[in-house]
């Protein structure tokens, strides 16, 4: 598997576990506040960075990897109890599956990047 069709991979499930988020927001009947945002913003992939204050562009948010990625493997959402388990059981398959590409990917940049030296 390519390089471009990982990252899709891995962006497509960040967006997944965000989306989970608001849904279990949702269904708990807690509404989405600005404190709420700022924890969702926290948690993807790229966060905005303002220029000179003039214009903003996107930038890899760190926080992500260190604060988002452990809960995205936790898939700790309550509509997953009950008879809905089975589903987090696939979840938790898949995530070892993507875990595992992630990790392939990490080594294969650093032993590019190593091999330059």
């Amino acid at each position: 598997m390519e390089l471009t069709s990982r990252l899709k991979l891995i962006g497509f499930l960040a967006f997944l576990f965000v989306g989970f988020t608001l849904l279990n927001r949702v269904l708990e009947g807690a509404f989405i506040a600005a404190a709420d945002v700022a924890i969702i913003n926290n948690l993807t992939i790229t966060r905005d960075q303002t220029i000179f204050g003039f214009f903003t562009i996107p930038v890899p948010n760190t926080e992500f990897f260190f604060e988002g990625l452990p809960r995205l493997l936790a898939w700790d959402y309550s509509f997953f109890g009950g008879n809905a388990q089975i589903l987090l059981y696939c979840f938790y398959s898949i995530t070892a599956a993507v875990t595992f590409m992630i990790f392939a990917t990490i080594i294969g940049i650093a032993g590019q990047f190593l091999s330059k030296f």
